[in-house]
């Protein structure tokens, strides 16, 4: 793995530092944004290889902020979470350019491997171009 660097987005603080801990043990750079205005200037200041995203967040909605990174950082990937899932919101969460949807209470293994899925497609994408 070459330390790729990924950015959590999800203003339940606690899930972050989970999920910050799990990730950095599985060798990756991680940072972490509670709300999507402070994700997108992280995103403007340093470049990010995947960006995790809860869908309900207080200040941009998951799907406007998928929506905003794959227009500005098309080859960044982009997982979606939620605790609210049903299929109208994952597949407009895929049609706006999530890679993958993962409903909460997330299991750590089943996100990593996604991760990792998710790392893989976008480097071959962009070894295409």
């Amino acid at each position: 793995m070459d330390n790729n660097k990924i950015l959590i987005i999800d203003d339940d603080f606690e899930f972050c530092c989970l999920l910050e801990d799990v990730l950095v043990n599985q060798g990756y750079s991680v940072e972490k944004s509670l709300n999507g205005t402070d994700a997108l200037k992280k995103l403007e200041s340093s470049g990010f290889d995947l960006v995790i995203t809860d869908k309900n967040m207080p200040d941009i909605g998951g799907i406007e902020l998928i929506s905003a990174i794959k227009k500005k950082y098309p080859s960044t990937a982009v997982i979606m979470t939620t605790a609210f899932g049903d299929s109208i919101t994952s597949s407009s969460a895929i049609k706006h350019g999530a890679f993958e949807y993962i409903t909460k209470p997330v299991r750590m293994s089943v996100l990593v491997e996604s991760i990792q899925n998710a790392l893989k497609s976008f480097k071959k994408e962009v070894q295409a171009r």
